[in-house]
């Protein structure tokens, strides 16, 4: 009998030392209230009005919401400020509308409702010849008015032009301004939407340049502009961090299952790190919870090494490409186009440099659309077609310096040519490969690490360059390929950077973007991958897998939805 009290009395014992543990341990981990992430460079621009980087949609996709998004499981729209997905309505043989209206609660940071009045304001200010938003341009002038309820100012009314393509897109994913943080914004009251483009640039009056100099004022690009979302911007040490934290009372704090609105850490900072070993070592030290831009063998490595992590992979819609300058002297010649083309081995890149983590691509589209096309007669890696190429089209090695050249508007031209490259490890190996080819083929490549802020200021919008190694990104909206591939963008500061000019293309374009429906959009998609196809203006690579590890302290999940997670929804384990 006492032997069995004995034994009672030890479990009990242990029982209530196991209680005590496990408590101790729901303690240690629900205590985790902030989360660290990598960031490869600093963002320089928070507000996505004022043309923000893709690197900085991973800070400021929880200071500022659009109206609504892709869902990042479903990647269908979803309402977001809004209370649900717009349907059109004809307004005559030209136009039609949409009515939507922001949700009672929706606020700005300041307490203030969203209304109708800030879309309104935000559409004219981006149409506004001289103010700075000038990729989204080309995309508002399909706006022809917002009316505003006069009883209820969170309705609204959206007019645009009947046979744009993505109009329930460019309606409602639209990120907004708040219209009262901006001291002279009354001065566009005076214009609709229709008129506001026409303002005449030249002959500003003063208030006229009072607005232009205030929307323009790059303290509106980082950190004095109004938030919606579930953060806001705490601290931010340029070129080294930045945090963000929870807001108090938050507007949508009580929308569960609205994955945009949720704020899951109180916490979310952010470690500016480009060095990639860096960054590991500072994971592998418990100082980051999610690291990403892995090689591939950096990410087999840290399986084997880190095996509590979680590793995940996911096809972002990206691409990789060797941007050429249609305009440049040498490259304006489509055989060398078409030479360099069969200079780099994609299957090769994939299996060596990308442990298989990708997808080869021939064209400008993700291969995930369901409008890819693929080549059926692609461009086969052969050095030696690439030779023949050449000296069919006069390019020999008359003076014996292992170079080819030609005579070219009167002068001995080398086929030599500069290679700008951002700096990334991927980005250097992939083109170390050409370089090394093109040696072969009797082509000399000059390598040249660039920052990618100069390079674009310097080279790429003003076709200062003749190749650079870039990656282009897309979104899940059907794409509109205006400002990439028409030839009205070729200019200074010109969102074409390629220079490639095709009337046929530009008719093509022009034809897409009135098409409304999806499926009847397939033929023209098709033609013009066709025609870019033939034409060689670059050189298309592949699609890679983001490769993501997240520590152990932490559970969540990729999407292909950009930048692939949503950190609010991650949990502490």
């Amino acid at each position: 009998m006492q032997f069995r009290n004995f034994i009672t009395q030890c479990l009990f014992g242990l029982f209530i030392i196991a209680s005590l543990y496990s408590c101790t341990e729901e303690k240690k981990t629900s205590s985790k209230t902030a989360i660290n992430i990598q960031l490869k460079k600093d963002p320089e621009r928070l507000n996505p009005i004022y043309d923000s980087r893709s690197v900085a949609r991973e800070v400021y996709q929880y200071l500022v919401l659009p109206l609504a998004d892709y869902h990042p499981e479903t990647l269908e729209l979803y309402p977001i400020l809004i209370n649900k997905i717009p349907q059109a309505e004809v307004v005559d043989d030209k136009t039609i509308s949409y009515s939507m209206e922001f949700k009672p609660e929706a606020k700005w940071s300041d307490g203030t409702d969203i209304t109708g009045i800030d879309y309104a304001f935000t559409i004219k200010a981006v149409k506004h010849p001289a103010t700075s938003p000038r990729l989204l341009k080309s995309y508002f002038d399909y706006f022809k008015d917002v009316i505003v309820d006069k009883d209820n100012p969170k309705k609204f009314k959206v007019y645009i032009d009947k046979d744009y393509m993505l109009g329930l897109e460019l309606v409602s994913t639209i990120y907004i301004l708040a219209k009262h943080n901006y001291t002279n914004a009354s001065y566009l009251d005076k214009f609709t939407v229709s008129e506001i483009e026409n303002v005449n640039s030249e002959n500003k009056d003063s208030l006229d340049i009072k607005f232009i100099e205030e929307f323009n004022d790059p303290k509106f690009y980082t950190d004095q502009f109004l938030t919606n979302g579930p953060y806001e911007l705490k601290d931010w040490n340029k070129e080294q961090s930045l945090s963000i934290s929870a807001k108090e009372n938050y507007w949508g704090a009580n929308e569960d299952d609205n994955p945009f609105l949720k704020a899951n850490f109180q916490s979310i900072n952010f470690r500016i790190i480009p060095d990639l070993n860096l960054a590991m070592s500072a994971f592998k030290d418990g100082k980051l919870d999610i690291i990403k831009g892995l090689s591939a063998a950096n990410y087999d490595d840290l399986k084997k090494e880190l095996p509590n992590a979680s590793f995940q992979t996911v096809d972002i819609l990206r691409y990789l490409y060797f941007a050429l300058n249609n305009q440049d002297k040498i490259l304006k010649n489509i055989e060398v186009r078409k030479a360099l083309n069969h200079l780099i081995n994609k299957e090769e890149v994939i299996e060596k440099l990308e442990n298989g983590y990708g997808t080869e691509t021939s064209g400008p589209f993700h291969p995930a659309k369901p409008y890819y096309y693929k080549d059926p007669t692609p461009v086969k890696f052969s050095i030696e077609e690439a030779k023949t190429i050449l000296k069919n089209d006069g390019w020999v090695d008359s003076n014996n310096n292992g170079t080819v050249d030609k005579t070219i508007e009167g002068s001995l031209t080398e086929l030599e040519l500069d290679l700008l490259i951002t700096g990334s490890e991927l980005g250097k190996n992939i083109s170390l490969l050409l370089q090394s080819n093109a040696e072969k083929a009797g082509i000399k490549i000059t390598i040249t690490p660039k920052d990618i802020r100069r390079m674009r200021s310097e080279n790429l919008y003003n076709y200062n360059y003749q190749m650079a190694a870039l990656a282009e990104g897309q979104s899940h909206t059907a794409d509109d390929p205006y400002n990439r591939w028409h030839s009205d963008n070729i200019k200074e500061k010109g969102t074409n950077t390629l220079a490639f000019n095709s009337p046929v293309m530009d008719s093509l374009i022009n034809e897409l973007r009135n098409e409304v429906i999806a499926n009847e959009r397939l033929d023209e998609y098709k033609e013009m991958q066709e025609i870019i196809n033939d034409a060689y203006p670059c050189i298309f690579l592949y699609a890679p897998q983001d490769k993501f590890v997240f520590s152990e302290s932490i559970s969540g999940t990729v999407t292909s939805k950009s930048p692939g997670y949503l950190a609010n929804t991650f949990k502490a384990k």
